[in-house]
């Protein structure tokens, strides 16, 4: 039931594992304005600084 409430409750978190794998151009810049839009929260993995330097507030770079 827990469950349930939580998939009904709006979002304001989205946590994306790199988000533009496989995409072709114009879809991630459709997936880009999507998430400029997007008024809460975002974290998420990218090694495609292109898509996020322009419109992320923090960004931490985690070398290996």
């Amino acid at each position: 039931m827990k469950l349930c409430i939580l998939m009904l409750t709006k979002a304001n978190l989205l946590i994306l594992d790199e988000p533009t794998n496989h995409l072709d151009s114009d879809t991630k810049e459709a997936l880009r304005e999507e998430l400029v839009k997007w008024k809460g929260s975002i974290i998420f993995v990218s090694h495609e600084a292109a898509f996020y330097k322009d419109w992320a507030d923090k960004i931490i770079h985690i070398g290996v």
